[in-house]
C-alpha cells in the first residue's frame, strides 16, 4: 500500500497542479486564430505565385524552341559567311534564276550558289548553268518562326557584300515580337572577276 504523506483534500500543492495542467480557453482560440491565418493566407499565397507558376509552365518552353531556332539561323549564318569567303561575285541573274529579295545568288570560282529564303526555311542549292538547281547538293534549314532578309551592297556596279538580317517571330497576348534580332555584313572577299553583277 502507497502512503501519501500528510497531503490531504484542498492541500495546496493539489491545488497548485491542477493550476498548471489546466490550458485556459484563449489559447485554445489562438490555436483557431492561427488555423484560420493559415486558410485565409494560403490562397493569396497561391494566387500570387500563379504567375511564377505559369512562366514554367508556357514562357520557359517557348523560350527554349526559340533559342533552338536561333540556333539554326546562326548555323545557317555561318554557312553563308564561308560561302562568301569564296565568293568572287553576287550575280544578279543565273539563267532562269533572278536574285530578288528571298533569292540570293553568290558567285564561287566554279560554282553558283543560291540561297533561298522563304518564310521558316532557308534552301541552299548549286546552280547549273541554265540556273536550274541541282536536287543532289541541297542543304535546307527549317526554323519555323525565322525571318531573314538580305540587301546586296554595291559598289562601282558590282556586288560587294551582302547585308543580312534576321529574326524570330513570336506570338505574345494578339502581339507580334522580334526575337533574338541579328544584322550581319558578309563580304565578297575574293573579288579576281570585281564580283560584277551580270
Amino acid at each position: 500500500m502507497m502512503d501519501y504523506g500528510l497531503l490531504k483534500r484542498g492541500d495546496p500543492v493539489r491545488g497548485q497542479s491542477s493550476i498548471v495542467n489546466h490550458r485556459p480557453s484563449m489559447a485554445r482560440a489562438f490555436t483557431l486564430m492561427e488555423v484560420l491565418m493559415v486558410v485565409i493566407i494560403t490562397p493569396i499565397l497561391m494566387v500570387s505565385l500563379s504567375g511564377l507558376f505559369r512562366s514554367f509552365l508556357h514562357d520557359v518552353p517557348r523560350t527554349i524552341r526559340l533559342a533552338e531556332q536561333n540556333s539554326v539561323v546562326l548555323i545557317m549564318l555561318d554557312q553563308l559567311g564561308r560561302d562568301m569567303d569564296d565568293a568572287v561575285g553576287l550575280p544578279e541573274q543565273v539563267g532562269d534564276t533572278r536574285a530578288d529579295g528571298s533569292i540570293l545568288l553568290i558567285r564561287q570560282e566554279d560554282a553558283v550558289l543560291c540561297y533561298r529564303f522563304e518564310e521558316g526555311r532557308t534552301r541552299r542549292t548549286i546552280l547549273s548553268g541554265r540556273g536550274t538547281p541541282s536536287p543532289t547538293e541541297e542543304r535546307v534549314w527549317q526554323a519555323r518562326d525565322a525571318v531573314v532578309e538580305w540587301q546586296p551592297w554595291m559598289q562601282e556596279g558590282r556586288g560587294c557584300g551582302v547585308e543580312v538580317h534576321s529574326h524570330l517571330k513570336q506570338q505574345v497576348a494578339g502581339e507580334l515580337r522580334r526575337k533574338f534580332r541579328g544584322s550581319y555584313v558578309f563580304y565578297v572577299r575574293n573579288s579576281a572577276e570585281g564580283g560584277l553583277v551580270q
